[in-house]
This record gives C-alpha cells, sequence and structure tokens, in this order.
C-alpha cells in the first residue's frame, strides 16, 4: 500500500509501515533525521497529488503540528486567532485530500469543535506506556 506519512521527520511511523511491506514514505518541512531516500521534504499539501492531478496514495496518517490546536493552550486562543485559523485550514486541507484512507492524529484541540469530533481517542497507557495524554485519531 503507497502510504504517506504526513509532518513526520524522525522516520519512526514511516519505517514501521515499510517493515510490514507498505511503500511508504515520510514529508515534512525538515529533512528526515535518519537521512532515509524514503522522505519528501516539503509542504505535504504539495504532495497530495501527483503532475497528472491523481492521488497517489492508498493511506496517509498525518501528524499536524498542534501548537495552535492544542486545549492545553487556550488561554492564549485570543492572542494566536491568525495562527489558529492558519492551522485550522491545514487540518482541513489534510482531512479533504484525495486519498481513500486518512487517519489523523492530534491531542485534545479544537479540531473536535471547529471540524468534527475524533472516531477514537487513546492513551499511552494502554499501550504500555505509563504517560497519560490523550490523543485523538
Amino acid at each position: 500500500m503507497r502510504t504517506l506519512i504526513a509532518c513526520e521527520f524522525s522516520g519512526v511511523v514511516r519505517e514501521a509501515f515499510r517493515r510490514h511491506g507498505h511503500d511508504a514514505w515520510s514529508c515534512d518541512l525538515l529533512p528526515a533525521e535518519d537521512g532515509s531516500v524514503f522522505h519528501l521534504q516539503g509542504d505535504v499539501r504539495g504532495f497530495l497529488r501527483d503532475a497528472t492531478g491523481r492521488h497517489p496514495w492508498d493511506l496517509m496518517v498525518a501528524h499536524p503540528p498542534c501548537t495552535h490546536l492544542a486545549v492545553s493552550g487556550a488561554r492564549w486562543f485570543k492572542e494566536k486567532a491568525a495562527e489558529q485559523a492558519e492551522a485550522l485550514a491545514f487540518v482541513r486541507a489534510l482531512l479533504e485530500a484525495p486519498i481513500p484512507r486518512i487517519a489523523l492524529e492530534n491531542p485534545i484541540s479544537i479540531i473536535s469543535s471547529k471540524i468534527r469530533k475524533p472516531d477514537q481517542i487513546i492513551q499511552p497507557w494502554q499501550f504500555g506506556h505509563g504517560e497519560v495524554k490523550a490523543t485523538c485519531l
């Protein structure tokens, strides 16, 4: 399956998919930390379609930055309305991408009230880690 891991430069998720036989690529504004050739550097919106306008991906797992979205920063929402609007537009662009299967990960955020509620909320402790940090999918 052709898989795009959006907003990832570490390569951790990309490589997990590659180990399971997927043709997985990461994409981020930053270069790949692991130096992989399976990394696209730039704005992911420029990689959602190929040169003919078709979507080359079967699945996208997106990790958009939560800096202006997470409710943990709600006390600053009034001061960063423009940044928040831009972040929400980015999330919408990811969710509206011409890709048949999309998973978008973010902490508890205004995505729930401004775009849509999550389908699932998970915690790290559910997967053997000690932390408590609700993550929306």
